[in-house]
């Protein structure tokens, strides 16, 4: 059975406060680098089998809303490739 690597964002959704992402901007700044703003989210590279490119993409979509907090979290499937 082929396999494929799916690449998954995990970002807070807009207004969720995100102390990471402000910490970040506070030290980029202290050294000198002017960032208007940082956010912090969750890359998740999941390798697993498939019988078709759609029935991956459909398992892969299927991992990141359960992997995703839905009340403060958005996910996306950033890439799906078969691998070799």
């Amino acid at each position: 059975m082929p396999k494929y690597q799916a690449t998954l964002l995990i970002e807070l959704k807009e207004g969720i406060l995100d102390p990471q992402g402000r910490a970040v901007e506070g030290v980029l700044k202290d050294l000198g680098h002017p960032v208007d703003s940082v956010r912090v989210g969750k890359v998740l590279e999941v390798v697993f089998p498939a019988e078709t490119l759609l029935e991956a993409e459909e398992k892969a979509k299927a991992m990141g809303n359960f992997l995703a907090n839905p009340v403060m979290e958005v996910f996306t499937l950033e890439a799906l490739k078969e691998l070799p």
